[in-house]
C-alpha cells in the first residue's frame, strides 16, 4: 500500500486592501507621521510587514500597514 501523500497547504488568500509602497506611504503621510516608501521596503526586508505579489508588483495590506504604523508611532 503506498504511503499517503502529503499536500502542501493551500496558499493564504491575499487581503482585499492591497496597496503599493508609494500609495501606502502617501496614505500614511496624511496621518501627520509620514513614512517613505523606501522605509516600507526596509520593513518588508526586516519581516515586519508581509509582502504580496501580483505579477511583478509588490504590495502590502493597508490594514497591516496601519497596525504597524500605530505601533511604530506609539514608541
Amino acid at each position: 500500500m503506498p504511503a499517503p501523500s502529503v499536500s502542501a497547504p493551500a496558499p493564504a488568500r491575499p487581503p482585499s486592501d492591497l496597496v503599493d509602497f508609494d500609495t501606502g506611504a502617501e496614505f500614511l503621510g496624511k496621518s501627520g507621521r509620514p513614512i517613505s516608501s523606501s522605509t516600507l521596503r526596509r520593513l518588508v526586508k526586516a519581516k515586519k510587514l508581509t509582502i504580496w505579489r501580483r505579477g511583478r508588483r509588490q504590495l502590502v495590506s493597508l490594514s497591516d500597514l496601519l497596525v504597524a504604523h500605530g505601533e511604530w508611532t506609539a514608541e
